[in-house]
């Protein structure tokens, strides 16, 4: 029995079934996706089409950090649960980096959702996860689900927004502007063409308007879907009053929701281990545990 297993399995015609689907998918010249999707075993499961969550790195809209992006996906898979990872576009090719980047999740949600018969992905299930500013552009997605100007302008249809659920990790939910010229953050590390204000906003001197288009907070709905959020008290990159205010606000339009805030903690943990650590302080034996509480807080969605 062993052995004729072992010649299946081997067998080079059945050698692509048991590959992981890794491609990297255009939406346009400066951002792509990609796939981390499970093959489809004979062995079990066999045609079940799972859950898929796609992945937004952070950066603070200036770059793309790889520490939450493919260790993510993996991460994810590890699960059961495909994912992608959407590269969106940033390094200061666009002013208001973030209304582009939406522009560009809304594309990569109808890849998805065409793929999803090919991919095996149940379309009742895709999940939107995101990490510091790819938090704000998973959650501004979150508050953006029936918004007909978006779907219009990224050249979908409002069923490809749809969300199943939304996972926000050390989230910008709203900005302060800074001094004009600034560059702000990652300019030690990327020569930067605009200011933060122009990234964020896409003005040096940002109204109170262009401000409330950044901030979240007052674009809740009773049409969010169910969301999991955590964030620590000792972030000073990200203060957490604003998951707090977000939180808040799902409270108010009755959206499901699970909030952790832990005390210790910097901002960018991503997974506290060994994974996606680049120094001591991204170790966290505490707050690790946020991966295992929101796949227990997910399963009453996808399972």
């Amino acid at each position: 029995m062993y052995y004729s297993l072992y010649l299946y399995l081997t067998e080079d015609e059945n050698k692509e079934e048991y590959k992981m689907n890794n491609e990297r998918i255009k939406i346009n010249e400066t951002a792509y996706l990609d796939t981390y999707i499970l093959h489809n075993s004979q062995e079990y499961n066999v045609g079940k089409k799972r859950p898929l969550v796609v992945v937004c790195p952070g950066g603070g809209y200036a770059f793309t950090s790889d520490r939450e992006a493919e260790p993510i996906a993996l991460k994810f898979n590890s699960v059961g649960l495909h994912s992608v990872v959407l590269w969106y576009t940033t390094g200061d090719v666009n002013k208001n980096t973030p209304e582009h980047a939406l522009i560009e999740l809304a594309k990569c949600m109808k890849i998805v959702k065409e793929n999803a018969d090919k991919w095996l992905v149940d379309t009742e299930k895709v999940i939107v996860c995101g990490f510091s500013a790819g938090g704000h552009l998973a959650a501004n997605l979150s508050v953006n689900t029936v918004n007909q100007e978006l779907a219009d302008k990224a050249g979908v249809i409002l069923e490809d927004l749809r969300l199943c659920a939304s996972i926000l990790c050390y989230t910008a939910i709203e900005a302060n502007p800074t001094e004009p010229g600034e560059k702000g953050f990652g300019s030690k590390i990327f020569d930067l063409k605009y200011s933060q204000n122009e990234r964020f906003f896409g003005v040096d001197n940002p109204t109170e308007e262009d401000l409330n288009k950044f901030n979240l907070v007052n674009k809740v709905s009773k049409d969010v879907p169910p969301t999991f959020m955590w964030h620590t008290f000792e972030d000073v990159l990200v203060d957490v009053s604003g998951i707090i205010k977000y939180s808040l606000a799902l409270r108010e339009n009755n959206v499901p929701f699970e909030l952790h805030i832990f005390e210790k903690g910097e901002h960018g943990l991503a997974l506290c281990d060994r994974t996606t650590a680049r120094k001591d302080s991204h170790f966290n034996n505490h707050v690790i545990r946020w991966f295992d509480l929101c796949m227990e807080w997910l399963s009453d969605y996808i399972d």
